[in-house]
């Protein structure tokens, strides 16, 4: 029986895939536009919010944590280190790779793990109900803040690149 357990490596991994073309857009349009890394980087919404780069590095530390908690491993150690677009795409990259490691095997397993989470001492979700109520959600809240930031600045990208590919299928 297929759940959502079994479609989160298809979720997540689509939209990295989406989040690769548009970070490969962007590196283009930097180079066109002579912006820097540091300045395309750098750049936010808000004054209160995260800049691009750690909108990137959230991104995929949801991806991948999800992901390791779903399954009961090790999610891997990335550091918070990128000073480049460059640098942002292997990230993204690297984080594909491991969802597409995962044995989904594992996966059906999901249930039997709880998440406690730090920030909120002494409660605990249950799967189901974090990956609804939080990791899902947070991965798009920083997905989308990553869009429209480089959006803002004047990269040409639309829904097309967001949404990403469709499976069509030919009515019967």
């Amino acid at each position: 029986m297929q759940n959502l357990y079994s479609h989160a490596p298809y979720i997540f991994s689509k939209h990295l895939r989406n989040l690769v073309g548009i970070l490969g857009k962007t590196k283009e349009f930097m180079k066109e536009n002579n912006i820097s890394d540091a300045e395309m980087l750098g750049k936010r919404i808000a004054p209160d919010m995260f800049p691009f780069v750690r909108q990137i590095q959230i991104v995929s530390d949801a991806a991948k944590g999800t992901m390791a908690r779903m399954a009961g491993i090790e999610a891997p150690s990335m550091p918070d280190t990128e000073a480049t677009m460059d640098e942002c795409i292997a990230r993204i990259e690297k984080t594909i790779l491991f969802i597409d490691s995962i044995d989904t095997e594992k996966l059906a397993q999901a249930d039997q793990h709880n998440v406690v989470l730090a920030y909120i001492p002494g409660k605990h979700q249950t799967m189901i109900d974090y990956v609804l109520d939080m990791a899902i959600p947070n991965f798009f809240f920083h997905f989308t803040t990553a869009y429209n930031i480089i959006r803002g600045a004047g990269v040409e990208i639309g829904k097309n690149d967001y949404i990403g590919s469709l499976k069509l299928h030919d009515l019967t």
